[in-house]
């Protein structure tokens, strides 16, 4: 249960530090938020593996050498397409329809996950197993649909087609992920700062080649301005818990749960967050929700629950 356990503390991790992020969002713009997320985030993640170096010579930092080709090759492309790629159309798709459809159709991560896994490496999900995954899957959606939210988005095809490409991109990163790391041997913190450099690297990339090609002006507002507001405004504490919870710990629980099981349970274990979240919210600020909501988090547990027993 290592690889269930550690995905639902992946969620909870990445729930706790979604609130945190989101004061910080008020202040910084996305694009700058997610860059300074995943810059602080690598730094933090190369200090504790070198920690770990120091304490055993045959951990840390010296496994990122020890890599074979392929599966660093694997890895790299597993970042770009899951973090780089899925993030990025994510935003996009957020922008568009708004975070409670958003949040929708990433729902469908989990069993895009188990159907590529299927496909690629014969991994299949026991008949209790399937009906965890779209229990939980419901669940989440149930939530997400029902939780109260200012209507201010509309529908829009290039939203929904972006939505259904972030979760379809997150789906291939955990299964590459999958592919490397189910045969042991590798720290998942390695494996989780190759894949968050790669995916940070194609951000960055495609955002000059996008201002290039269309002769973009900057952003309205800069990194530098960005860190500025960080610091003047007093959040540097709350950044860097955020950081260390949100990216460094929950990456590297994700990273933890792909060894220990399948894809498809992992990713819909992770994709449990807006039922932590649900609960934060509720124990503190006390939000109220309609029952359809409580109906959803219960489906969503039972959901769960069928997942710990198969």
């Amino acid at each position: 249960m290592t690889g269930e356990f550690a995905a639902l503390s992946g969620a909870l991790a990445w729930a706790v530090a979604s609130i945190m992020f989101a004061e910080i969002g008020k202040k910084v713009s996305a694009i700058n938020l997610n860059l300074i997320k995943g810059l602080v985030a690598i730094i933090l993640m190369i200090l504790i593996l070198l920690l770990m170096s120091a304490a055993n010579a045959e951990s840390g930092m010296q496994q990122l050498f020890m890599i074979p080709t392929q599966s660093l090759i694997i890895l790299v492309i597993s970042g770009i397409i899951g973090i780089g790629i899925g993030d990025t159309a994510y935003f996009g798709c957020l922008r568009r329809i708004g975070p409670q459809k958003g949040l929708m159709l990433e729902s469908t991560a989990p069993v895009m996950a188990a159907l590529l896994a299927m496909v690629l490496f014969q991994e299949f999900l026991s008949a209790i197993s399937w009906a965890g995954v779209l229990m939980t899957t419901s669940g989440v959606i149930l939530v997400v649909k029902f939780t109260g939210s200012p209507a201010i988005y509309h529908n829009s095809f290039n939203g929904i087609l972006l939505g259904v490409a972030a979760a379809m991109a997150q789906a291939a990163g955990i299964v590459l992920s999958r592919m490397v790391l189910a045969g042991g041997g590798i720290d998942p913190l390695v494996t989780s700062l190759i894949r968050l450099s790669s995916g940070l690297l194609a951000l960055i990339i495609w955002l000059l080649v996008r201002q290039v090609w269309t002769n973009h002006s900057k952003e309205p507002q800069s990194m530098l301005a960005a860190l500025k507001i960080i610091y003047s405004e007093r959040l540097l504490n709350t950044m860097f818990g955020a950081i260390f919870i949100g990216t460094v710990c929950a990456l590297w629980l994700q990273q933890l749960a792909v060894v220990h099981t399948s894809a498809g349970i992992a990713q819909t274990l992770l994709g449990a967050c807006p039922l932590f979240g649900m609960l934060i919210g509720w124990v503190l600020h006390g939000q109220r929700q309609p029952r359809s909501v409580w109906g959803g988090l219960l489906f969503g547990f039972c959901g769960i629950s069928l997942i710990f027993l198969a």
